[in-house]
């Protein structure tokens, strides 16, 4: 009998950011909680919404200030962190993400991005001091070694949301969230994205949709289930850049937001 060896379990930190408990982004974080659970993983999870989680920077967080008088973000950040005196909500938020090895984000995208409260959860967790500084990020980030994957759907289709679509190629408008996480040091999978999801539909075009998005379940399930072998974004390593921080010559171009030509079209 041949045995076939099982990868190790990991720990995962489940965000979630929508405000319904009833809709499809609520339902696919259940899908991603039972499914990693069932799968022999242990999963703890952040709804944003339902903990209240207050997304605004501000000094009024911080009992404890390196500066009364005028408010640094970073500044009260390494303090804070440096004074184990962080905020209770941003520490525990900090702690799980310490404690986990993956990091799912569950989310529709909102006017081109991610809504306000996940982007404030970023302002406000990924502290400067704690997980990162000048010298710990990207490949040396708090967080290197640990897996980061986004799950994110959008009303419009995926032909509206293709690189010739009327609303954008998602893929780039993620961009910036998925360096953000590389930024800290994750290694970043490749997101998944569900087009389509929207409410208000009747009929045939109502029936179409569900069996749709059961199809896209049952995918989404099948790749959690293989978490160990999903493809993972590529970006720069530390070694492709010069002293001023530019790109060198010979480095690969993984995107066009960093690049070797200044050139770009924006009509």
């Amino acid at each position: 009998m041949r045995i076939t060896k099982r990868l190790p379990d990991m720990n995962v930190l489940l965000v979630v950011a929508h405000p319904e408990p009833s809709s499809f982004n609520a339902y696919l974080a259940c899908l991603t909680y039972d499914t990693l659970s069932k799968d022999g993983h242990a999963v703890r999870l952040s709804d944003l919404y339902a903990s209240d989680f207050d997304p605004r920077e501000s000094g009024r967080h911080y009992s404890v200030r390196v500066d009364p008088q005028c408010f640094n973000a970073q500044a009260e950040q390494c303090f804070n962190w440096e004074n184990r005196s962080l905020p209770e909500q941003v520490q525990d938020e900090i702690d799980k993400i310490m404690w986990a090895d993956l990091l799912v984000l569950q989310f529709p995208l909102w006017w081109f991005g991610p809504p306000a409260i996940l982007k404030g959860w970023m302002d406000r967790v990924f502290v400067y001091g704690g997980l990162y500084s000048s010298s710990r990020r990207h490949d040396r980030g708090s967080c290197a070694g640990k897996k980061a994957l986004i799950s994110v759907t959008t009303g419009s289709s995926a032909k509206a949301c293709s690189f010739d679509g009327r609303e954008g190629d998602t893929q780039l408008i993620l961009w910036p969230l998925l360096y953000a996480l590389r930024y800290v040091g994750y290694t970043v999978l490749q997101p998944s994205i569900i087009h389509g999801v929207r409410g208000g539909l009747s009929g045939d075009v109502a029936q179409a949709q569900k069996e749709y998005l059961l199809r896209t379940e049952r995918d989404y399930k099948e790749r959690l289930l293989n978490i160990h072998t999903v493809p993972t974004v590529s970006f720069n390593s530390d070694n492709d850049w010069d002293k001023q921080g530019k790109l060198k010559p010979e480095a690969p171009v993984h995107s066009p937001f960093i690049r070797h030509k200044r050139e770009l079209n924006l009509g």
